[in-house]
């Protein structure tokens, strides 16, 4: 998962709070209760940014790793393998 997938999962959850809150707060004004439809629309916002989160990480699991550039081993495992070599020519003495 990139950074700005982490950032979406953020906005998604704050943005479903918010405007399901808002949205229960009008409902919740129109019936009476403004308090208790603010906090109804407000779990109800956050239930539904939880998931549409999951459901894209879901997505993400089926695409190609973030890290992965090509072959088979991450971007990572790649330098941590060069630095290996590097040490190993080091001490050998080449």
């Amino acid at each position: 998962m990139t950074g700005n997938e982490a950032w979406g999962i953020v906005s998604r959850l704050i943005g479903g709070m918010l405007v399901y809150g808002v949205l229960g707060w009008l409902l919740g004004r129109w019936l009476g209760a403004p308090v208790a439809g603010s906090a109804i629309g407000v779990l109800l916002g956050l239930g539904l940014g939880m998931y549409l989160s999951v459901v894209r990480v879901n997505q993400l699991g089926t695409e190609a790793p973030a890290l992965e550039i090509s072959g088979t081993q991450s971007w990572s495992a790649r330098m941590t393998r060069a630095r290996i070599e590097r040490l190993s020519e080091v001490t050998d003495g080449r």
